[in-house]
């Protein structure tokens, strides 16, 4: 006897997630083993993406494989990522850097520095509002930029007068929209999964999977190795840098 559709095994069940479909297929128990294991869940079959595969003993030495396919609600089937062993999935995700407002490219000094005078001078400088450092070429020895009242200078044992309080006080880094990249693969034991992520946190490298996203590069800034579901799972985040300058390789290793 070879593996057969059983009868009346065919199901349809209509959910607010989308539509199931569950067939079952009967004979000889090794037979119906090797029958079950020729498709792994989130492959596509003519009934949707395969979901899950049960086998269980029907009577005597009889045995069913019953495999549950879904698709949406309109019938379209949408592949998940490889769950294969060893195989990588990758997810997109939006993140924020917090980087020095020094870096912005719109950044002015008089965001956040004090401009301090020296005695007798009260006239504000044209340059207060659109100087991009702390260098001072008109007006040395005149004006001088300070992070803090403490800081203000002392001439012939008098202080000179803050002129200008900071635009942005306090704030000393912004928020730059970025991107990170989230990869996952399942493993059969934790020395396999280990591997994946060994020597690669707050390291510069790539993920498998970009999105075709380009410009700068990335850092590993997370990595994780759990057990569920009977398999061991590696994971690794990998953050583009902020500009297209790349992560400062002065700083951090590459892979």
């Amino acid at each position: 006897m070879s593996v057969a559709v059983k009868y009346n095994s065919r199901q349809v069940e209509r959910t607010d997630s989308g539509i199931v479909t569950t067939l079952a297929w009967i004979g000889p128990r090794s037979e119906i083993e090797t029958f079950g294991a020729s498709e792994r869940p989130g492959a596509a079959g003519n009934d949707g993406v395969l979901e899950s595969v049960r086998i269980y003993q029907d009577s005597g030495h009889l045995w069913v494989c019953e495999r549950r396919y879904r698709t949406d609600q309109n019938g379209e089937m949408h592949n998940k990522p490889n769950v294969n062993f060893g195989q990588k999935s990758a997810s997109l995700h939006g993140s924020m850097l917090s980087m020095p407002l020094e870096t912005n490219p719109e950044y002015r000094t008089c965001w956040n520095y004090f401009l301090a005078a020296a005695p007798g001078i009260t006239a504000v400088p044209e340059w207060w509002e659109t100087a991009k450092d702390t260098i001072i070429i008109d007006g040395r020895g005149k004006y001088a930029w300070i992070k803090s009242p403490g800081e203000v200078p002392i001439s012939n044992n008098v202080r000179w007068e803050v002129l200008r309080e900071p635009k942005k006080p306090g704030r000393n880094s912004y928020d730059l929209a970025t991107y990170s990249v989230t990869e996952t693969a399942k493993f059969t034991s934790p020395e396999a999964a280990g591997r994946m992520v060994a020597n690669k946190l707050n390291r510069i490298g790539k993920p498998d999977e970009d999105f075709g996203i380009t410009g700068g590069d990335w850092k590993c800034d997370d990595a994780t190795v759990s057990y569920h579901d009977r398999a061991w799972f590696a994971t690794l985040t990998w953050t583009r840098s902020g500009d297209a300058n790349g992560w400062d390789k002065e700083i951090y290793k590459q892979i």
